[in-house]
């Protein structure tokens, strides 16, 4: 990210014992938090550093630096079984952050629930929607797209307890309105046309120029 700008730094977002860290290309290390059971980091277009994670106790909260300095938040209580998450990610679209937490069904291996968590870090009223039944498909879970207005495509297969097998599912957030709508007929009928431009991938190797040592 950001690598067309030459005076960037780099630098790593890492766990250790349940302890969070930062390490930067000069080897200096930070310590953020402590009791960190997941977390995951993005970049704003500010190039500001924002990380979101769970603690053990199961409470999501948001990290970022402003100043040289670190701001920490609490969020919301988010799960009351952490083992059964599977992984998170952080897209920050419009100054908003979209976190994506995936944990696994407490009744079926085979079945996930994908949680979406919507917020602005200038005032932290968090919008949440809840997808379930979600079977796996192939090595993805969920996949994303940005559209052109910077809407969230999610594609996603799912389990309607029929014999005619898995179905598969596209649903859109308007990143204005802060809503998840089902598109129209025809969309749904080219979703095989859809190229998705997320990759499930985890955002641990970032870039800054806000964070200094």
């Amino acid at each position: 990210m950001h690598s067309s700008i030459p005076d960037i730094k780099p630098f790593y977002v890492y766990t250790n014992r349940n302890n969070l860290y930062i390490k930067n290309i000069n080897e200096h290390t930070e310590k953020l938090a402590n009791n960190v059971h997941t977390y995951c980091a993005n970049i704003d277009d500010s190039r500001r550093i924002h990380i979101c994670f769970i603690d053990i106790h199961g409470k999501l909260i948001h990290l970022t630096n402003e100043h040289s300095h670190w701001k920490k938040k609490i969020i919301c209580s988010v799960f009351s079984n952490i083992k059964n998450i599977k992984n998170m990610r952080l897209y920050i679209i419009n100054n908003f952050l979209n976190l994506f937490i995936i944990d696994k069904s407490p009744i079926s291996e085979n079945l996930f629930r994908v949680s979406h968590f919507n917020f602005s870090p200038s005032n932290y009223k968090v919008f949440k929607y809840h997808i379930n039944n979600i079977v796996k498909d192939k090595e993805s879970i969920y996949k994303l797209n940005i559209d052109e207005l910077s809407n969230i495509v999610l594609e996603y297969k799912s389990n309607p307890n029929s014999s005619r097998g898995y179905k598969n599912n596209i649903m859109v957030f308007n990143t204005l309105s802060r809503t998840w709508v089902v598109p129209n007929t025809l969309l749904r009928s080219s979703n095989s046309d859809i190229f998705f431009n997320i990759k499930d991938d985890l955002f641990e190797y970032c870039y800054s120029l806000i964070y200094k040592i």
